[in-house]
């Protein structure tokens, strides 16, 4: 474990249960997010991050989200920290803390209040970043000893990835091409994807696995999502009709909406937008 910058690094599962099991907390807790970070990718962690914090990979790029927050969205959480997560899963399975947990978030327009939002780092849509097995498992173990310690069952009543919502809020209850704010956690995440099939008949049950048997062994049928690019669907009923291009499109999209905040992090970028310019705060 080491502290810099007014953050944690957690260099095992260990150590963040110890410092969970300790942590006096003054505001009710009934929601986790999940998230994927997008930008900064597996790239940024192998050559910018490496580059630039060295050995401190981990607390430099927490503190650098931090200062981003600091300069755009000037949202304190009270405790001198302006990060929109509580806490940042890295890909060697290291855990930094970000916000205090006794501040809501800024992650999930309309499901922040008694909240806690996490961001793995990574981008984890098709064809992106393959998640380590380190990784996986800090994941797991997190979110299980987040709902031991909340008393919260592993279930999509109080674990929501962000992609079950629409930009402006509303709950989807599943990815959607169309509707979804965003892939986030990603399309390809933890190599079952984010639909809510993919939840329930995975990341549910590992996390439940995890909490009775504190192991990462998954005893499940891997269900991945369904999406009209492999179900080959047609734009019209007919043989010469093009593909739909829904999914290709959301991708890049979702991309170049991203770029702009590239080694930067942002949970739910439309709501970062209304904030930096001073519209519908009330959300937050």
């Amino acid at each position: 474990m080491k502290k810099e910058f007014n953050f944690i690094r957690f260099d095992n599962i260990e150590e963040f249960e110890t410092w969970l099991k300790n942590k006096k907390i003054t505001r009710k807790i009934n929601k986790l997010q999940v998230h994927h970070m997008y930008l900064p990718d597996y790239n940024t962690w192998k050559n910018v991050d490496k580059k630039v914090y060295g050995d401190n990979r981990e607390l430099g790029r927490t503190k650098s989200l931090d200062d981003y927050g600091k300069n755009k969205w000037h949202f304190s959480d009270n405790h001198g920290h302006f990060i929109a997560q509580h806490f940042n899963i890295f890909p060697n399975g290291k855990i930094t803390t970000g916000r205090d947990l006794n501040s809501r978030p800024i992650g999930i327009t309309n499901w922040n209040e008694g909240a806690i939002c996490v961001e793995i780092y990574g981008n984890f849509d098709l064809k992106k970043d393959k998640m380590t097995k380190e990784q996986k498992e800090s994941i797991i173990a997190l979110y299980a000893l987040l709902c031991k310690k909340f008393n919260l069952k592993a279930n999509s009543k109080y674990i929501r990835p962000h992609c079950w919502f629409t930009s402006s809020g509303r709950y989807l209850g599943d990815f959607s091409l169309s509707k979804s704010a965003k892939t986030c956690p990603g399309t390809n995440f933890m190599d079952f994807g984010n639909s809510r099939s993919a939840f329930e008949k995975n990341f549910y049950p590992l996390i439940e696995n995890y909490m009775k048997n504190k192991t990462y062994k998954s005893t499940t049928k891997m269900v991945k999502n369904i999406s009209k690019e492999n179900l080959n669907i047609r734009s019209s009923p007919s043989f010469t009709a093009e593909r739909s291009g829904g999914f290709t499109h959301f991708q890049e999209t979702a991309a170049r909406i991203s770029v702009s905040f590239h080694f930067s992090s942002c949970p739910d970028i439309p709501e970062f937008s209304r904030i930096i310019n001073g519209r519908n705060t009330s959300s937050i």
